[in-house]
């Protein structure tokens, strides 16, 4: 066996394994979805969307292609299961896509918002400040007129 080979069984699920993630579709174990590294980077969401909506389309005239499949033929679905297994995974997979524009657009807002906080925050303290030198003013007047 060359190191090729050995490297390439290495990367195999091993069910066995407690301490492996195992993903079953159908009672077939796939890759995590979850897990796999995206390659892609998509920087427009409504893309990732469309994507998402084409698949999910196609998941359910997949399950329901199954369903008529498991009712009318119930041993000759493997195809249909192995169909919608991989819509399923290009669907989480566009999902995955999406969560890094997801994070980023959250971090944004978060620190938007602590930004808007801060300078709220800042505009009190000058206020304060202002109000503080009005009085030493007001104070320092007072005492000037009663020498």
């Amino acid at each position: 066996m060359t190191d090729k080979q050995n490297d390439d069984d290495d990367s195999i699920t091993d069910p066995n394994d407690p301490n492996e993630p195992i993903v079953a579709v159908f009672g077939e174990i796939v890759e995590d979805p979850t897990l796999v590294y995206v390659e892609e980077e998509c920087n427009n969401p409504t893309i990732l969307r469309d994507n998402v909506k084409r698949l999910n389309r196609s998941v359910l005239q997949g399950f329901l292609k199954l369903v008529n499949k498991l009712v009318n033929d119930p041993i000759e679905n493997k195809k249909c299961r192995d169909d919608l297994s991989h819509n399923i995974f290009l669907m989480l997979q566009e999902c995955n896509k999406f969560r890094e524009h997801q994070a980023r657009e959250i971090l944004i807002a978060t620190l938007e918002q602590q930004l808007e906080q801060r300078e709220e925050g800042l505009r009190l303290l000058r206020d304060q400040i202002r109000e503080a030198e009005d009085a030493l003013e007001k104070m320092n007047a007072f005492q000037t007129a009663n020498r």
